[in-house]
């Protein structure tokens, strides 16, 4: 079990209102020439994942993220990180508190099946990935797979 108050946290809780706790999971999948997958959305640009839903487990969370926003089969490695994002969602008119699970992935193939219409897969370099992602989180996420992924932490 995660120890949160442990975790690396990015962006400000907000001020005088509580943040909705939302469990997350995203995957950082690097291709065999050093791109890294991230999705631009109406909201931005993300690594594929989102919030957990009931009886989720991060694994499954980013299993199904990326099918809906990315068309692509993926199976996840060992690697993990957590980090505590801090994020206004303009959809939802609520801040939350994104208690994140990042996981490595190799894709396995393409898989339209579910893919959601307004969302777009882009392939960057690790640097340009970190520069473009909306949540620092993410970059962070990615920095850390760049620099020498251990396995958990």
């Amino acid at each position: 079990m995660t120890d949160w108050q442990k975790a690396r946290v990015f962006g400000l809780p907000p001020q005088g209102i509580s943040a909705t706790i939302r469990p997350s999971a995203y995957a950082v999948i690097e291709n065999d020439r050093g791109r890294f997958a991230v999705v631009r959305t109406p909201e931005g640009i993300y690594l594929p994942g989102g919030g957990m839903d009931p009886d989720e487990t991060p694994v499954d969370t980013a299993i199904r993220e990326t099918l809906e926003e990315c068309g692509l089969a993926i199976r996840v490695g060992l690697w993990t990180s957590v980090a505590v994002q801090f994020a206004w969602s303009e959809t939802a008119h609520t801040y939350y508190e994104k208690r994140c699970t990042f996981v490595d992935a190799t894709v396995l193939g393409p898989d339209p099946s579910r893919l959601e219409a307004d969302h777009e897969l882009l392939w960057v370099a690790g640097d340009r990935a970190c520069e473009m992602l909306t949540h620092e989180s993410h970059g962070w996420a990615v920095g850390r797979w760049e620099h020498g992924p251990e396995l958990t932490g």
